[in-house]
């Protein structure tokens, strides 16, 4: 009788910690699955007292109006070309900040790394006046420009990388030298390529975190010429975005989903290489 309850355990415990998972994955998934059934109602549905998790009268009429009453296509492009030219800027300030923390030998290098780190438990808020004064100044305001290099070289990337450099091994740098290789080359034809997986994660927050930034461009951005989709968003959920309703939910849900696709897709694409970046930093670091 005892053997058969010792056996039995392992499976109930397995059962219950099944039923935990999925309990937590649908009150995750609840707010998401909510946004899609709302998107795909007509506005009628959506103000019913009842609660239907699944639309009476499936339809795409609030995605199609999101392209006809609002800017979207303007705001999808600046999004775009600011998460592309903000990664891009990135990718090369990190990766070259980074090599000189990990692999070169200089006065004060503890001190500045440091000071790097100390700048991730500043608040963007703090600086933003500052930040604002600058812009103006270089005359960058409303402008792609402005939004692009605040975020440009995020101290997150330098650690991420650092930790990561650290742990190639010193002999293929000093082999590469022997080669004839110059500093240069070796940061792009050998610690690149070895340091695709956290370069992954890099590009991964990188492109999430301009994707989704909403504070720093609703400072800077003034026209249509430079709104980024979600502060554009943010203007239809007010209701003040030319040919937006108030109370729109239908509409605010389809372009919720339509700014959400582009980082969703992206990480889908990218999550092997993401958790292998991840668990390698963590390890290696």
């Amino acid at each position: 009788m005892q053997d058969k309850l010792k056996k039995s355990m392992p499976v109930m415990i397995k059962l219950i910690l099944y039923v935990v998972m999925i309990v937590l994955i649908l009150i995750a998934l609840a707010p998401t699955l909510w946004m899609v059934s709302t998107s795909l109602k007509p506005k009628w549905e959506v103000f019913e007292s009842q609660v239907r998790w699944i639309p009476k009268t499936i339809t795409l009429d609030n995605y199609k109006r999101a392209f006809e009453l609002l800017p979207l296509f303007n705001w999808l492009k600046n999004s775009a070309v600011t998460a592309v030219f903000t990664l891009l800027l990135t990718l090369f300030c990190d990766i070259l900040i980074a090599y000189a923390f990990a692999k070169m030998d200089f006065k004060g290098k503890n001190f500045l790394f440091t000071l790097v780190l100390i700048t991730i438990m500043v608040p963007i808020y703090s600086t933003a006046v500052p930040m604002y004064k600058l812009t103006r100044w270089m005359n960058l305001i409303d402008t792609k420009t402005g939004i692009i290099l605040p975020q440009a070289a995020e101290a997150i990337g330098v650690f991420l990388l650092t930790q990561f450099f650290r742990s190639i091994p010193k002999e293929l740098n000093e082999a590469a030298k022997i080669d004839g290789a110059s500093q240069w080359t070796i940061i792009w034809k050998v610690v690149v390529p070895l340091s695709i997986p956290a370069i992954t994660v890099l590009v991964i927050l990188t492109l999430a975190n301009s994707w989704n930034n909403f504070f720093w461009p609703l400072v800077i951005a003034q026209s249509n010429s430079s709104i980024t989709l979600p502060v554009g968003l943010s203007s239809v959920m007010s209701g003040v975005s030319e040919g937006a309703e108030a109370r729109e939910y239908g509409l605010i849900m389809a372009t919720s989903i339509i700014a959400s696709l582009p980082t969703i897709i992206a990480f889908l694409f990218l999550q092997r290489k993401f958790i292998e970046g991840i668990s390698m930093t963590g390890i290696k670091g």
